[in-house]
């Protein structure tokens, strides 16, 4: 009977360091699916960064110390890696001084900025 108990024991222990492990994988951000994006791979504002924007709208300030960047500038790409959430820009055209935003949003998503751990070209054109 004894012998039952500790094999009851056993499991009951297995199952919940099993289910610990699991709930600690699913908040662990290193665990998560990294993020991907598809645009136009455009040079950005700083030595050795570009930014990609989609057709969307949206954009990313990307870099990576992982893929070659620098020749696929101008073509159209998807990205995968890590992704910091980032802030509406504004970029109309009457903030930036340049007269008659009537047909402009007035803002564009940004959405943040990736450090690129993959990089599969899609075209070798923006379009």
């Amino acid at each position: 009977m004894f012998r039952q108990y500790r094999i009851a024991f056993v499991l009951a222990a297995a199952l919940l360091v099993t289910g610990t492990l699991n709930a600690s994988a699913a908040t662990n951000p290193r665990a998560r699916a990294a993020d991907s994006a598809t645009g136009c791979l455009q040079k950005g504002d700083k030595p050795d960064t570009y930014k990609l924007v989609a057709k969307d709208g949206k954009s990313w300030d990307v870099w990576s110390k992982k893929v070659s960047l620098a020749g696929h500038v101008g073509h159209t790409v998807t990205l995968t890696g890590d992704v910091t959430k980032g802030a509406m820009k504004d970029t109309s055209m009457s903030k930036m001084g340049m007269g008659d935003s009537s047909k402009m949003s007035g803002a564009s998503a940004s959405s943040g900025s990736m450090n690129v751990a993959t990089m599969t070209m899609v075209s070798a054109t923006c379009s």
